[in-house]
């Protein structure tokens, strides 16, 4: 097992922005959703017609209406608990290590820490979608990690971040073969 790497010895630390904006304000959307909704539900006196296709009598739209603010509660209770997530990483960035680079999770909900890919297992690097970038995606054996574009602080793009872990993918690689 090799060592971690250590900062400062040929490390560049890019530091992002965290999205707590985008989950903040989507919380508050569905929480109003919901109050909307679970009001409509208690004040119900009629029934319902969507696009004319499905009618619902006064007692189904009451359901109806609970349900979409059981299910809007619920996505403003995933905004809050996604951004709680995000504040539990004591540094929110993308390390590039001469053996590894560290980046923060996919996945805020499974869990909430830095996740470290060793060099040698990056395959690709891409920018998604190629024309207009909005997505800087690494790409190893079995998995791959996503940075937004907007998570990037001023100074940096993900062509910018892109070129950098490359640069590092291929500094590695040609260490190994000089190597061994």
């Amino acid at each position: 097992m090799k060592p971690k790497d250590q900062p400062g010895a040929g490390t560049l630390e890019i530091p992002l922005r965290r999205p707590y904006r985008d989950f903040v304000l989507s919380a508050l959307f569905f929480a109003a959703c919901a109050a909307v909704l679970a009001h409509r539900s208690w004040v119900n006196d009629r029934g319902l017609i969507l696009n004319g296709i499905v009618t619902f009598e006064r007692g189904g739209a009451d359901v109806f209406y609970a349900v979409l603010a059981i299910l809007s509660g619920v996505f403003c209770a995933l905004g809050v608990l996604v951004a709680a997530r995000f504040a539990a990483l004591k540094e929110f960035r993308i390390v590039l290590g001469p053996r590894s680079i560290t980046l923060p999770s996919v996945n805020p909900l499974r869990d909430a820490r830095e996740v470290t890919v060793p060099l040698h297992r990056i395959e690709a690097v891409e920018l998604q979608p190629p024309a207009r970038p909005i997505t800087l995606v690494v790409c190893e054996d079995d998995r791959s990690h996503s940075i937004p574009q907007r998570w990037l602080t001023k100074g940096w793009s993900a062509q910018g971040v892109a070129d950098a872990i490359i640069a590092r993918v291929r500094e590695a690689q040609a260490k190994q073969r000089a190597g061994g």
